[in-house]
């Protein structure tokens, strides 16, 4: 038996049963087979004694009828003595004594009964005269050598025999019947019993089992509701996120009746330099509150997600502009932390959806393509989804995978604009303005594909490469006999704030032929808000100890704090051009004039952009600015065309042309 743990292995049972079942029934063959034996040898017995006890009445027969003469009677009881002798000899009832008895003697009494019969028989066949001689060897033999005797000795040795036989196959059968007994016993107590009491704590074992799987399944159905609640929600503020808000847009545009939702949204702006300036733990708790509050914007029925750092995403039922309406007064009170009240604004991108124009993905690429917009364009913006901004987006993106090629093969080239002296008309210097000779779109401005390479991470790289260009170029310039002009370079914010710029620079100019001096360094507003303490302030004062001149360029659209003109070593401005197309109109010019006024106190040079009337150079002029730069001089050039332009203003400096006209402000 295979035992485990002190029981039978419940996948053994069948042969342990099998096994029981097996001895049960052979045993009972067996002991049917002795019964059978026990009839069959009774029946034996019986016939053996009765044919033992015919031996002495059928010799005694023969003699009596021998005596009368009836030969044909001696013949037929001879015949029946020969066979019952026969049938004693061969029927199956003997034993030792039988044996001695019949064996044993002078004459054995096998060879007696042999010879009497035969006697028998020889009477019956002889003739009457000789007869009554046989008769008288019959006699002598049946009575004087004791036959009779002998054959009356056999039917009891045949009893005994017989009986002895018997109580051999009775004992036998109790003997049998009592094993088998035993056996039921045996196996009911070893077999069944435990093979039953196995099955039952089997199926004990199977319903603790069953009872754990249905426990064990309920917790999985709870983990897996967690883990479900887990990958579909924002673990920080428990907002359903991107995959739960696609499920849910689907199934709305899905739902029969059709269902039209107003879908929003939301970006903060600038959260990542509010996030260092609180700090991550009040960044999130941040989060956390416009989260609530965003949800109070809604009904049940729909759905705030985020799905962002920074962007939430929200549905309703309602037009989009009423929620966009209900989000912009969310955020125009400032939001209360630990305290203190947090300022903070969002950029919106909005568009209602409609069912079978429209599927989740489009749905949500379609929204961010009006938030990306809005950024783009400022703080605080709303835009408004169209197929316009779809195709420009889609512009946007082949760009921002065409620009790092075009920054490899010099596609993004220097233009210069020159920036002339107003008192004389002389050169002071030029502007190097970016132009991409794109393969396949023309001629792009900054403004077609600077949006792409802020996206792209690129406008580092750029910056490096067309000031690079425009430095080889300039070098061309002291060779043509402006050695003092200066060359102005535009620097990204993301360039003042690149820990390599210094190194990078320096090492650009190390290699070129124009100095240290010649080299102004434009910076926007931007550029400066962040905090004095920060790597553009650092690359500032650094670009500043070198030689380097730095303006500030269109100075009065930003928001820069006039705080910045005296913190920062700046060495001049560059007035917006949307200060100066007004004038000479009397607000305009006081405008200019107290900027001017300013300027010179604190020792800024003040360069006029967007000067495009001999008037507005003249007025200039007479109030004290330095510097014009516009079309009403000269259009941004390609560097072969601007050295054209260099020889022209050779013999004719600008100051003595004619007016510029409406054709060259075109």
């Amino acid at each position: 038996m295979n035992w485990r743990g002190g029981r039978i292995n419940p996948e053994k049972l069948w042969a342990h049963y099998t096994l029981g079942l097996c001895l049960i029934i052979g045993l009972l063959i067996a002991v049917f087979s002795v019964n059978q034996m026990l009839v069959t040898e009774g029946a034996k017995a019986t016939k053996a004694i009765e044919t033992g006890e015919r031996f002495a009445v059928l010799s005694q027969r023969i003699l009596l009828r021998a005596a009368e003469n009836d030969a044909d009677q001696v013949l037929t009881l001879a015949r029946k003595l020969r066979a019952d002798h026969i049938f004693v000899l061969q029927g199956g009832v003997w034993s030792p004594a039988l044996d001695a008895h019949y064996g044993d003697g002078a004459v054995p009494l096998e060879k007696q009964v042999r010879d009497f019969v035969h006697l028998a028989e020889r009477f019956a066949s002889a003739r009457p005269a000789i007869r009554n001689a046989i008769l008288g060897d019959l006699r002598a033999m049946h009575e004087g050598h004791g036959l009779f005797d002998a054959l009356v000795q056999t039917a009891t040795l045949l009893k005994q025999a017989s009986a002895e036989r018997i109580d051999g196959l009775r004992h036998a059968s109790r003997s049998l019947l009592i094993i088998t007994v035993i056996t039921i016993i045996g196996e009911a107590l070893f077999i069944f019993w435990p093979a039953q009491t196995n099955v039952r704590t089997a199926i004990a074992e199977l319903r603790r089992q069953a009872d754990l799987q249905r426990s064990t399944q309920a917790q999985l159905q709870r983990m897996n509701d967690k883990l479900h609640h887990i990958a579909s929600h924002d673990p920080l503020t428990g907002l359903p996120n991107r995959a739960r808000m696609v499920e849910f847009i689907r199934a709305q545009l899905e739902k029969d009746p059709p269902v039209n939702i107003g879908v929003v949204l939301v970006g903060l702006d600038d959260f990542k330099a509010i996030n260092e300036a609180i700090g991550h733990a009040q960044a999130d708790d941040l989060l956390v509150l416009v989260a609530d509050a965003l949800q109070n914007c809604i009904d049940d029925d729909d759905i705030v997600a985020r799905i962002g750092g920074d962007e939430f995403f929200m549905t309703s039922t309602e037009q989009a502009e009423v929620l966009v309406k209900r989000v912009k007064a969310c955020f125009a009170e400032p939001f209360l932390l630990d305290g203190r009240k947090v300022n903070i604004g969002a950029s919106i991108g909005y568009l209602d959806a409609y069912r079978g124009n429209d599927v989740s993905d489009d749905v949500l690429g379609n929204v961010a393509v009006a938030l990306q917009t809005a950024k783009a364009q400022g703080r605080r913006l709303t835009v408004s989804f169209s197929q316009e901004l779809r195709e420009s987006y889609a512009t946007m993106q082949e760009l921002q995978q065409e620009l790092p090629q075009a920054i490899k093969s010099g596609q993004i080239e220097p233009w210069f604009q020159p920036q002339i002296n107003l008192s004389d008309g002389s050169l002071r210097g030029a502007e190097v303005l970016a132009r991409w000779r794109h393969p396949k779109r023309g001629l792009l401005t900054p403004d077609r594909f600077l949006p792409a390479a802020e996206r792209a991470g690129l406008t580092v790289e750029m910056d490096h490469a067309i000031w690079g260009a425009a430095l080889c170029f300039a070098e061309d310039w002291q060779g043509a006999g402006f050695k003092d002009a200066t060359i102005s370079l535009n620097a990204a914010p993301e360039t003042m704030s690149d820990p390599n710029l210094i190194e990078r620079f320096l090492c650009r100019m190390h290699k070129s032929a124009v100095s240290v001096d010649q080299v102004i360094i434009e910076v926007l507003e931007t550029t400066l808000i962040e905090g004095a303490d920060d790597m553009a302030a650092i690359n500032i004062d650094s670009l500043a100890e070198c030689g380097v001149a730095l303006e500030l360029d269109d100075f009065g659209t930003g928001y820069a704090s006039l705080s910045r003109l005296i913190q920062l070593p700046l060495s001049g401005i560059k007035l917006d051009r949307s200060l100066i197309a007004p004038l000479p109109e009397t607000n305009a010019d006081s405008v200019v004039r107290a900027i001017l006024a300013l300027a010179g106190e604190l020792g800024l040079q003040v360069v006029a952009e967007g000067v495009e009337e001999h008037g507005q150079a003249l007025h200039l002029d007479r109030s004290g600015c330095l510097i014009g730069q516009g079309y009403g001089f000269a259009r941004p050039m390609p560097a072969t065309e601007f050295a054209t332009w260099l020889n022209t203003f050779t013999t004719h400096p600008m100051m003595r042309q004619s007016e510029p006209t409406n054709a060259m402000r075109a």
